[in-house]
């Protein structure tokens, strides 16, 4: 995911310093943001025209005042776990209590149960984790911004 503050920014000011083509301030105005408050901007945006005049420039300096005072979208706290880990960190504890149970002559999959619930343990884990903490996909930012249809 982009950093929409950093990307608003980064646009508006290019446009300020007239470095900004047409087909910029197009893509710039033409696709929605995930976040309202950067989004409200971009659609105050629209409604300039291009070559800036004066009035314009003073819209765009106020709007970067605006941009620049919405919070970075990482906020701070704990970091969501990876699924992954979880699965990897499962499927070694699994294949060590395998190697511990491997019976000579049985067949590779006679334990196949150690080699599967352990990582799906893991995920588990890793699911209950995040969301009790509220992070990555339980995280109540992203269920609001998931119900406005942006995924």
């Amino acid at each position: 995911m982009r950093d929409e503050r950093q990307y608003v920014i980064v646009m508006i000011t290019a446009f300020l310093n007239g470095f900004g083509s047409r087909t910029d301030w197009d893509d710039f105005t033409s696709g929605p943001l995930r976040d309202a408050e950067l989004n409200r901007i971009r659609q105050c945006a629209l409604a300039i025209e291009l070559p800036l005049d004066a009035d314009g420039r003073a819209v765009l300096k106020e709007l970067l005042a605006q941009a620049e005072l919405v919070p970075h979208a990482e906020p701070e706290g704990p970091k969501p776990w990876r699924l992954e880990i979880g699965l990897l960190a499962g499927l070694l504890v699994g294949a060590a209590l395998w190697w511990a149970n491997y019976l000579p002559g049985a067949g590779l999959f006679d334990n196949l149960p150690l080699l599967v619930v352990p990582p799906a343990l893991g995920a588990l884990v890793v699911v209950l984790r995040n969301s009790r903490k509220k992070v990555g996909v339980h995280d109540p930012r992203i269920i609001a911004q998931n119900e406005q249809g942006r995924v």
